[in-house]
């Protein structure tokens, strides 16, 4: 397989994040000793990627959220079909979030994907409220990104620097509002009760599956909630972000008085007036890859998973930085040695981590340097590419031509085509 290229396909996502990670995790197969192209979604890039699957120059694709996915060629009679299908290229979509987001891209498109998910939780929601989904799904492994040598650390320039939230914010209320002002108000009314229901839940630490969750709730009302349908996505995804926005706005009004750093967009529903916090616009990938390697560290909070290290606590483990973050089972079962590098979701709790963090940098350090070295030994980097080219095997098994013959009693059945080469 590494005699052929690998397409890695890049979109745009706020602060440029997409990019970075596509850029890492081509990195990470290019280590392994794979060739790595890399294109976004402009025309002349993307035409010049299916030339090359054209001309079988392409072992597989990669791309986030199924970027890319429907990605067409004519074929020879005429019809536009998918490109990956019809060209028996694999497309390995990285999933980062729930599937009731972006729901159309963890469907099987095309064919002969490959989803790779960064939760157990996001799996779950995919085997229960994605029934008719049939393609190959797996966990991918996390590892240390964008890795750099622990000799070339500054520790001065880290115990005089600062710690960072790097988040957008957006209001829980808002999106309250939105509901109130938008939706018909029975269900309005539903999703409020939800809400309420759900923080005393989704603030502890433990897998939630929110999916499960809304169903119960709605089923809890006399109407049948488990039959996969459109409510239980809608619901599961508006639980989701309302979370997430009581979550770090949680966060933001606890460390308002110590002096941190929040970076990020969309923060009008918090008063930085006369605080010690300073509030500064987002940045692209690269200006936060640098805070992580040369300020103390970060403030990370997980994206409503408990059984996954998000991709935060990846970049600072990378780079050796301090990352504080929030209670969670991977943590405690892999790592139960950095226990205070985490807080529980309280703003008591949050505000003591951080201060001690503040207060204590050199012992902080010293945590996210062996905390850094614990990770590489756990995940290393090479686990990701041969996960990745395992699955991309066995999706080849099952969809491109020829298939091998083993026994007399098996036969393969038919599969697509490809009648656009």
């Amino acid at each position: 397989m590494s005699e052929k290229m690998i397409l890695v396909i890049s979109g745009s996502g706020a602060n440029d994040s997409i990019r970075g990670l596509m850029l890492d995790y081509g990195a990470a197969l290019e280590s392994a000793g794979h060739s790595i192209l890399h294109v976004t979604m402009e025309p002349s890039e993307l035409q010049y990627g299916v030339d090359l699957m054209r001309q079988g120059a392409i072992s597989f694709a990669m791309t986030w959220l199924g970027i890319g996915q429907d990605i067409s060629v004519r074929s020879i009679n005429g019809g536009i079909v998918n490109a990956f299908e019809t060209l028996g290229v694999t497309l390995v979509k990285l999933q980062g979030d729930l599937p009731a987001y972006f729901n159309e891209r963890h469907a099987d498109i095309p064919r002969n994907t490959v989803n790779l998910y960064q939760a157990e939780e996001f799996v779950h929601y995919r085997r229960r409220w994605l029934p008719g989904a049939s393609a190959l799904t797996s966990l991918i492994p996390p590892i240390p990104m964008v890795p750099m040598e622990q000799d070339s650390l500054n520790l001065l320039a880290r115990r005089n620097g600062k710690i960072f939230f790097l988040k957008n914010g957006n209001s829980p209320e808002e999106l309250r509002g939105l509901w109130r002002s938008r939706l018909p108000s029975t269900v309005a009314q539903l999703a409020d009760a939800m809400a309420d229901q759900i923080i005393g839940i989704g603030m502890k630490a433990g897998p939630l599956y929110i999916g499960d969750f809304v169903a119960d709730f709605i089923s809890s009302k006399g109407i049948d909630g488990r039959p996969p349908h459109g409510l239980v996505t809608f619901l599961s995804a508006q639980m989701d972000d309302y979370l997430r926005r009581v979550k770090s706005a949680m966060i933001a009004q606890s460390i308002l008085d110590l002096p941190v750093v929040v970076q990020g967009d969309f923060w009008q529903h918090v008063d930085f007036t006369g605080k010690r916090a300073q509030l500064v616009e987002g940045q692209d990938v690269a200006a936060s890859q640098q805070i992580l390697r040369d300020q103390l560290g970060v403030i990370d909070m997980s994206p409503n998973v408990d059984t996954w290290p998000h991709d935060r606590v990846q970049r600072a483990a990378g780079s050796y930085s301090v990352v504080l973050t929030n209670r969670q089972s991977w943590l405690s079962e892999r790592f139960p040695d950095f226990r205070e590098l985490s807080f529980e979701f309280d703003p008591d709790s949050i505000k003591e981590r951080v201060h001690d963090a503040i207060t204590n940098p050199d012992r902080y350090i010293e945590q996210a340097v062996a905390f850094g070295e614990r990770f590489r030994t756990i995940y290393p980097r090479e686990g990701f590419a041969q996960r990745v080219v395992e699955l991309v095997e066995l999706s080849s098994l099952l969809w491109n031509e020829p298939r091998p013959m083993l026994q007399p009693f098996f036969i393969w059945p038919p599969r697509g085509g490809a009648d656009a080469r």
